[in-house]
């Protein structure tokens, strides 16, 4: 009978893995250190399936849903008049990508109007610890590692057949249902699972979107190519913005053939010099105001 039983829990894991499921969780940060006791709270994707996962924002996916259905709608109809003003994209503008069993991981990001895949070269090291606590029905064991310039702690639960977990975090004997890192910061805590034959009908209907299933990687931009890059070339883009983050459109406007309208407090500006000059402002005032990020080590 124990023989039996086993067989049958093992061919629902199986089944499960093969149909694709979604974990859901609630990530709280602080876009800002200054700002520690004001956090911001982000629903995240983690969707499971037989080779691999994709961990993403539910609002930057369902803005860039809506964003693809009106076009393709646009299109459809042969209308020449393209008005799409955008929506709530979130604050959450990442992704992250893994593939199984060998869990090769890529984080999908931007800087500035470039996009950028990062494969990840330092696996995380766990340390398995004896505590044990409740997260709702789930029973779950700590675990702790550095990564990415920060302490984390996790909490995971073998009630799962996945050894993954939010962001680039895995390797555990079972599921993270929650994660925290040292400075309580960034947070990642576990509301929820479901299968995608669940979600997609609803996430279609909702959106007006054929897409579904796996989330597409290319956020941002539509149609974006993504520039692959390993971790010190990220962190050398990364520099490179920080010190003149208008590099790239000062280079457009240097060719002539592109003229770009701000209209900062009402007033409508066209002048080339005073256009860069208000970019490079507001810019620069994003970088310092959003210096938290998930994993520091990317951004010296």
């Amino acid at each position: 009978m124990k023989k039996t039983l086993f067989i049958l829990l093992l061919l629902i894991s199986v089944l499960s893995l093969a149909q694709g499921t979604r974990i859901i969780y609630e990530y709280k940060f602080a876009s800002s250190l200054e700002k520690k006791d004001s956090l911001e709270t982000e629903l995240m994707y983690l969707d499971i399936k037989k080779n691999g996962s994709e961990f993403y924002s539910r609002q930057k996916f369902v803005s860039d849903s809506t964003r693809d259905a009106y076009f393709k709608k646009q299109i459809q109809t042969g209308s020449t008049n393209f008005n799409f003003r955008g929506g709530n994209a979130g604050k959450v503008g990442f992704s992250v990508s893994k593939t199984y069993p060998d869990f090769g991981i890529v984080l999908h990001t931007g800087i500035g109007n470039s996009r950028f895949l990062v494969k990840n070269e330092n696996p995380v090291v766990w340390k398995i610890l004896p505590d044990k606590k409740k997260v709702g029905q789930f029973e779950v064991q700590k675990a702790t590692a550095d990564f990415g310039g920060r302490s984390w702690t996790a909490w995971f639960s073998q009630d799962f057949p996945f050894q993954d977990g939010p962001y680039k975090f895995y390797g555990l004997p079972g599921l993270i249902l929650e994660l925290e890192d040292a400075s309580g910061t960034q947070s990642f805590k576990f509301l929820g699972s479901k299968k995608f034959d669940e979600v997609v009908k609803i996430e279609k209907e909702d959106i007006g979107s054929t897409r579904g299933g796996m989330v597409v990687k290319t956020f941002g931009v539509p149609g974006g190519k993504e520039i692959e890059v390993s971790e010190e070339q990220f962190r050398k883009q990364w520099k490179e913005y920080k010190n003149d983050p208008v590099k790239d459109t000062r280079q457009i406007l240097s060719q002539g053939n592109m003229k770009l309208t701000l209209n900062v407090d009402g007033k409508i500006i066209t002048d080339p010099s005073e256009v860069l000059r208000a970019i490079e402002k507001n810019q620069k005032e994003e970088i310092k105001n959003n210096n938290n990020k998930i994993e520091p080590a990317l951004y010296p």
